[in-house]
């Protein structure tokens, strides 16, 4: 038992490393219109709704 959860304490620690070392594809530059867009949008409609209160 104690071998299985070493092993699986090792598989996790070896994924989170791998994980927080490596940047997502693509260039740090690009802008990232959608998520322009999507949070526009939130701060209307949160706009909108703090006026009927």
């Amino acid at each position: 038992m104690i071998t299985f959860l070493l092993a699986m304490a090792v598989i996790v620690l070896f994924g989170f490393a791998i994980a927080r070392g490596r940047h997502p594809a693509g260039s740090a530059d690009v802008v990232d219109r959608d998520a322009q867009r999507v949070s526009a949008e939130l701060n209307a409609i949160f706009g909108r709704a703090s006026k009927h209160r």
